[in-house]
């Protein structure tokens, strides 16, 4: 694999993969190489496929020249690249180890277990009853699709996932998410809790880009 990755500077990878031609090709070329090798190199214990890597790369990549001019130079340039593809990377497994899961199973997966059937002496008393607070109202307060989505959602299950299981969308998931936790919130509060318990709980579902 060519070494150019380690010459360019940030500027320089910035205006080849902005301009055309066979700079912005070789350019991108180089990058997807180096992409590649990182990802083989962070996933090799994972035993994940080079197809995998590939389309990892290849989503990554798009990303990156949609995004480019939103480099703000924090870190250096192929830094910030890995950490795109990684997190592309990320999410084509979470579809991947959801992918033969029904809407069902997730939200089963995701079912939060009642206070009395909880036996811990490591977990904190008060965190169990807000939990058993967020349990009820799920149980009682949210229609069934909201019901299935925020328990899919506590499982893991990415939003576009939800969505293919639903045959809906991702917007039309984030909808029922949003409203759910409306009625998550009032419950919490309307139970005696503060906004910090509130956010303690719904900060803590899962989310994904």
């Amino acid at each position: 694999m060519s070494r150019d990755h380690l010459l360019r500077t940030d500027e320089q990878w910035i205006a080849e993969i902005s301009c055309s031609g066979q700079v912005r090709e070789k350019a991108l070329a180089e990058l997807r190489a180096t992409l590649v090798a990182g990802l083989d190199r962070a996933f090799r214990q994972s035993e994940v496929g080079s197809t995998l890597i590939e389309d990892a790369t290849q989503e990554a990549l798009l990303r990156i020249v949609d995004r480019i001019q939103s480099f703000r130079g924090d870190s250096r340039f192929v830094t910030w690249t890995m950490a795109v593809a990684t997190r592309v990377m990320l999410s084509h497994l979470r579809r991947a180890h959801w992918k033969n899961v029904s809407l069902d199973e997730m939200a089963a997966a995701g079912l939060i277990p009642p206070l009395a059937t909880v036996v811990s002496n490591d977990e904190n008393l008060d965190r169990l009853r807000l939990l058993e607070v967020v349990r009820t109202s799920i149980e009682n307060d949210l229609t069934e699709r909201q019901r299935q989505t925020i328990q899919a959602e506590l499982a893991g299950a990415p939003p576009e996932v939800i969505a293919e299981r639903m045959g809906s969308n991702r917007n039309a998931v984030y909808k029922l998410i949003h409203d759910a936790r409306i009625r998550l919130r009032r419950a919490i509060l309307d139970a005696g809790w503060n906004e910090s318990s509130v956010k303690s709980v719904l900060n803590g579902f899962a989310t994904h880009g």
